[in-house]
């Protein structure tokens, strides 16, 4: 038995594709952007410790504040790190 499948001459990934080409950001708009949300990220995890000693919020949702915030600065260190070790990578490269 064969299957057949009618698949549009487009793909969602396609259509992604163009947007993101078409949009005309470059990537330090992207890495600023990322960056700002991580910054965001740690200031929210430093308002929900002080609304904890206040008295406003549970033990719990500062600490899930405080671990967003973690894993986004863990994340974005692993990137430069990565980013790093490309250009020391490509700076070895002879021409």
């Amino acid at each position: 038995m064969k299957v057949h499948f009618n698949l549009p001459s487009e793909t969602v990934f396609s259509k992604r594709l163009q947007e993101k080409q078409g949009s005309g950001e470059d990537f330090g708009t992207h890495l600023k952007k990322a960056l700002q949300d991580v910054n965001i990220l740690q200031h929210e995890s430093d308002i929900a410790f002080q609304r904890l000693i206040d008295g406003e919020i549970e033990f719990h949702e500062a600490m899930i504040t405080a671990e967003k915030a973690n894993l986004a600065l863990q994340l974005t260190m692993a990137i430069r790190t990565k980013l790093l070790e490309a250009y020391q990578e490509i700076m070895r490269m002879q021409v």
